[in-house]
Parts: structure tokens; sequence; C-alpha cells
């Protein structure tokens, strides 16, 4: 009820404004999403092999709209709604058909050019990206958080960006140190960056840096800060620091032949050395647009591995929000809602693939299919010698890749626009794990060398306007 109120709310603010301000445009766009999910084996196990991944069909709906209030060009506002649910959740009458919902405001913020200048200031809650080229940027990737981000060219070919993230805060107002209350004053995680876009002739970059400042108290806020910490890692006793130096390229100097890549590395310095964390990554891909019917593609990707000792911290890149992706399943990538694996995917892997995108012989109808080679670079050694489930934020899930462990992926997708607004999409995903009895069998006794595939069949409708 409480949810529905605040949809109510939120209707009578447009309504409102757009009979008021009559001096502002107001500009809606927004996507509306159906589909149904059949996923088996997320975790390589067969419910006859213990896994846990089995509740195989499931439906969602999601709900996008953006109110945009636009005064004139040199300055705007924004609104942003989102509504998804997952169609008989747990909170669900089954005789109503009443669902678990979640309905919020997803961004909003202002955005304006100083009078006289291209100074452009963005404030507020709304999407922060590094830079990203041949995927989205490894390190900080579609995060709604609050910011203030000032940009602004300084010449045709050089522009800056300078911001200011808060991407995390577990309280607005700490707790006070008692006898029984712990003090819970530095739970923040904030995040300091600059881009210097560059554009020339047939080549781009754009590099960057990150610092960040973790409080000790985000720790245990975070559920151990599975991207920042290591396989060892114990709660903070003091603030810890990061930071990051990366840049993203692209080469289209050979137009129809594209050349992209990223290159980033980050370390976090922490209270203790096996809280500290240091690694690369880099990814390409080799692109020929010259056909109407196919672009072909060639895919690569790198990143940093754990070694076989707990007591030095991690060695894979740090990440603050995951949203990159080569394929559709195993990383991620999917057009329709999020598979399971995305989120738990963790880096320490290597992988090359070859992509067929926008196939297309038939009006309206196109396909996109990629086969994906993924092996891991972490330390076989790290898990042989680990007590069973000893391991911070690592479990025998075939999301954490030793050098033992390999992997192949399928992904065929297909798009069918009904109208220029309504696609249907169908999207089939397999996975053929391969993870080493050896490596894993004291780890965690359930694997017993056993690995099925992984399947995913997703199949949508979304309405863009």
């Amino acid at each position: 009820m409480k949810k529905m109120v605040l949809l109510a709310i939120l209707s009578f603010m447009v309504l409102g404004l757009a009979g008021t301000a009559s001096a502002v445009d107001i500009e809606a766009k927004g996507k509306f999403q159906f589909q149904a999910n059949i996923m088996d084996n997320s975790d390589f196990l067969a419910a006859d092999h213990n896994g846990n991944q089995e509740d195989d069909l499931n439906f969602y709906f999601r709900a996008r709209t953006q109110f945009r209030f636009v005064a004139n060009e040199n300055l705007m506002s924004e609104l942003y709604v989102e509504y998804k649910t997952r169609i008989g959740g747990s909170d669900s009458d089954v005789n109503s058909g009443s669902s678990d919902r979640e309905l919020g405001v997803k961004r909003m913020f202002i955005q304006y050019r100083f009078p006289g200048t291209e100074v452009l200031t963005t404030a507020g809650i709304f999407s922060i990206d590094l830079p990203g080229a041949a995927a989205n940027n490894m390190v900080l990737a579609d995060i709604d958080a609050g910011a203030f981000v000032v940009s602004t060219p300084i010449t045709d070919e050089i522009g800056i960006s300078l911001g200011y993230v808060r991407a995390y805060d577990k309280n607005a107002t700490d707790n006070a140190h008692t006898t029984t209350t712990a003090m819970n004053a530095k739970d923040e995680l904030d995040l300091f960056f600059a881009t210097v876009p560059l554009t020339f002739d047939g080549i781009e970059a754009n590099p960057y840096f990150m610092y960040g400042l973790i409080g000790k108290d985000t720790y245990s806020s975070v559920s151990g800060m599975a991207g920042l910490t290591g396989p060892m890692a114990t709660p903070f006793t003091d603030d810890a620091t990061a930071w990051w130096l990366g840049s993203s390229f692209t080469f289209n100097m050979f137009d129809p032949i594209v050349f992209n890549a990223d290159f980033v590395y980050g370390a976090v310095d922490a209270d203790e050395s096996r809280n500290d964390r240091s690694g690369w990554g880099m990814d390409a891909s080799l692109a020929y647009s010259g056909l109407d019917f196919v672009t072909p593609k060639l895919l690569f990707a790198y990143t940093s591995g754990e070694d076989d000792d707990t007591d030095n911290g991690s060695e894979r890149l740090a990440v603050v929000n995951k949203d990159w992706a080569f394929g559709t399943y195993y990383f991620g990538g999917s057009a329709l809602t999020s598979t399971d694996m995305e989120s738990n995917q963790q880096f320490g892997f290597w992988t090359i693939g070859f992509g067929l995108e926008d196939i297309s012989f038939f009006d309206k109808l196109s396909h996109d299919i990629y086969f994906l080679y993924i092996k891991g670079t972490n330390d076989k050694d790290l898990i042989r010698n680990a007590a069973a489930g000893s391991l911070t934020n690592i479990s025998a899930d075939g999301m954490f890749l030793t050098t033992e462990d390999q992997a192949f992926e399928v992904d065929f997708n297909t798009n069918y626009q009904i109208y220029d607004e309504l696609a249907a999409i169908v999207e089939f995903g397999y996975i053929n794990m391969d993870l080493d009895k050896d490596t894993w069998e004291n780890y965690d006794p359930n694997r017993d060398g056993k690995d099925d595939p992984a399947l995913k069949l997703a199949v949508g409708l979304v309405y863009s306007f």
C-alpha cells in the first residue's frame, strides 16, 4: 500500500509540474519490460548433485521512466523512477496475484552550464561510469550514486571532467559510542576522479585517475567488500585508501576496421597486509563494420589473479561496482534482466572469443552469436592449501577460477522489432564448466569432480519510448 501511495505522489508531482511550469519543456522516455527466465545449474551443479540454483522458471517485470524538465539548452533536471518485481515473490498472495515489489527513485539530478561558458555541472543521484571502449569499465560502471561532476572542453581535441561520488554510506546519522553500541562513524566509501577525453583524427583516448577513501566501518557494512579486499581479509581496524589509473582507447583510422582497448591498474592500501589488494585488467576488441548483414568481432580480456599466499592480500584488480561483460551469460551483458551469474562473477581470468553481431537477413529480425573460451588466472595452490570454506568471498560455484579451471560459452540471441518501439527478445546461453577435481574436492566436497552445464533461456517483451 505504501508503495502505491508513493507511485501516486510521483504521478501528481509530474502532472503538477506540467501544469504550473509553462516555461519548462517536459520530456519523457523509458522502458517497460516483461520476461520469463529459465535458468538451470547456475552453480554448475544439478539438483541431484546438491546444486542450490534449481528454481528454474521465474517471471520478471521492470518499468523505468525518465522525466526531463528542460528550461533551455543550458539547464535541465531529471527524475528517473523504477519499478521492478519478480512475479510471485516471497510476499505474494497466490490468490490475488500480488508479488514482492520495489518502487522508488532511481536517479534525480540537476544539470546546467555556467552562463557564458561550456562548463557543465551535474549534481544529484545519477549513473557514474568511468571510461570504457571495448566494454564497460572494469572498476566503476553503471552505479547510481550521489555525485557532483564538472566537465568542460579545453580545446576542440581535449576535455576534462572532475567528479566526487559518495558510493556508499550505511547511516546518515552515525551511532554514538556507548558501552553497548559500537561507534559506526566511518562507514562511507568516497571516490574522487578525473578523466581527460582526447579526440584526434582516427584516435580517441580517455585516461582517468580515481582516488578512494574507505572508512574502517565500511567493511562489515558491505559484507566484506568482495571487490576491495583479499581472500583472507579481516575487518578493518583503521581507514583505508585506494587508487586506480587507466585509460580507454579507440583506433578507427582504418574504418571499417575498429580496434578498442582498455587498461587499468588499481590498489587498496589497508591497515594490514592481508587486507591490501592490487591488480590490473585489460580488454580489447577488433571489429569489422563494413558488411551490411553482420559485424564480426574478436574479443580478448585478461585480469590478474591471486597468488598462493593469503597473508599478502589480493592480487586481483580492486572493483567498486562491476558491470563489465563479454558475451551475455557468464560475465553478464544480457539485454534482459541481470542473470544470477553477473553479480557473483569475480575477476582473475582470461578469455578469448569471437562474436557475430547484428546478423540480419530479414527486415526487423537480427541475431547475435558469441563463442568464449574462459580460463582462470588464480593460483591453484590458494584453493588446494585452504581449509574448507575458509577463504573470504570465494566458493566453488564456478565464479572463481584457478589456472586449472576452464569454461566454454555459447550465446545465441534474437531480437525481433514488432514495432519500432516494441521488441521481442530471446536469449539462449550455454556454459560448459570444467573445475579441476584435485583443486576443489577438499575445499568443497560437494563438487566431487561434478560439473553440470549451465543453461539460460530468457524470453521477453521490451517497450521503449
